[in-house]
């Protein structure tokens, strides 16, 4: 599966899910986490599909979140996906800077990942990918 057929037939569908129900804490998961894997589809695809190791892919990746402004998306994906936004990985002090631990199904009013809303991040981000010439 190329970039574009991720975009149509996963991260679409998931999108338009959660926009259908904005009060589902599952939609808006499956939505944040599927949307966030994209910048990887586009590396893959921008990269030639080369047999290359995860560095290359991650690097390109990092490129195009920066360049298209998706930090904010991995940030809320990988909490939500990994629990906890750890700190500080070279030592072994290591500081939570966010979790979704705190995120209640029942009072979206809790859907915050740090300084960022997941439902503000997941529509801005959405509107960026849609825009990208591989996924259109």
């Amino acid at each position: 599966m190329d970039a574009r057929a991720f975009f149509h037939y996963i991260v679409k569908p998931n999108y338009d899910e959660f926009v259908r129900s904005p009060n589902d804490i599952r939609l808006l998961w499956n939505a944040l986490v599927s949307m966030n894997t994209v910048a990887e589809y586009l590396a893959l695809e921008r990269l030639g599909y080369p047999q290359v190791g995860r560095k290359v892919i991650y690097l390109e990746a990092q490129k195009i979140r920066r360049l298209s402004g998706l930090a904010e998306l991995k940030f809320c994906a990988e909490t939500f996906k990994h629990v906890r936004k750890i700190k500080d990985r070279s030592s072994d002090e290591f500081t939570t800077i966010a979790t979704s631990t705190g995120v209640s199904p029942e009072d979206q009013g809790t859907w915050r990942i740090d300084a960022y809303d997941p439902v503000e991040v997941i529509h801005k981000a959405f509107a960026t990918l849609k825009e990208i010439p591989e996924l259109k």
